[in-house]
C-alpha cells in the first residue's frame, strides 16, 4: 500500500477525524489504490457486548473512510445519502483494524464507494456500500452551521486531489 499520509486540515469536531474531539477516534488516513485507509482499534467503552464493537461504531468507521476517500481523491466534501452495511464477523474491541475505502463509480453529483474493515490477519469483518452526494458549500454551511468560508478554505487545500482515480 502507498504510505503517503493525507493531511488533515479539518478544524471542526468530527467524531471520526478531529484532532480536537477528546471523545473521537482522531483517525489519520493514507492513500491506497483507488482510495484511502486508516488503522485503528475500537476502545472497550464503544462496545455492544463486552469485547465486541457496537454496530453503529463499525458503521461510523466505514462512513468516515468513505468521506476521506472523497476528500483525498476528488477534492470535494460529500454527504452520505445511503449506506448498506454488511457485518460478517464480530469486530473485537482493542484489536488493530484496517479500514479501507475506494471509489466504485462517479457521476457529476454523486459517487459510489465501497468500504471495508479487516482484522490484522486480513479477515473481512464488515463492509459498506455507500452513495455520497455533493451539495453546494452554502447548503452544507446552512445545514451544519459551519462557516462557509471555513469550508472553502478547507477544500482549497484539496483543490488538486492528491491522486486521480
Amino acid at each position: 500500500m502507498n504510505q503517503r499520509e493525507i493531511p488533515n486540515y479539518w478544524s471542526g469536531h468530527c467524531f471520526g477525524c478531529s484532532r480536537t474531539n477528546s471523545q473521537g477516534f482522531k483517525l489519520r488516513f493514507w492513500l491506497s489504490g483507488r482510495g484511502c485507509f486508516t488503522r485503528c482499534s475500537i476502545p472497550d467503552h464503544l462496545c455492544g457486548f463486552d469485547g465486541l464493537a457496537h454496530g453503529g461504531i463499525i458503521a461510523t468507521l466505514l462512513d468516515e473512510v468513505a468521506a476521506w476517500t472523497i476528500i483525498s481523491r476528488l477534492g470535494k466534501i460529500g454527504v452520505t445519502r445511503e449506506m448498506l452495511v454488511r457485518y460478517f464477523k464480530p469486530v473485537p474491541t482493542g484489536a488493530e483494524l484496517l479500514v479501507e475505502g475506494q471509489i466504485i463509480s462517479q457521476e457529476e453529483k454523486a459517487v459510489a464507494l465501497r468500504s471495508t474493515i479487516h482484522s490484522a490477519n486480513k479477515v473481512l469483518l464488515a463492509e459498506g456500500e455507500s452513495t455520497f452526494l455533493f451539495p453546494s458549500l452554502s447548503s452544507i454551511a446552512n445545514i451544519t452551521g459551519a462557516d462557509e468560508s471555513m469550508l472553502k478554505a478547507f477544500l482549497t487545500k484539496y483543490s488538486q486531489p492528491l491522486c486521480s482515480t
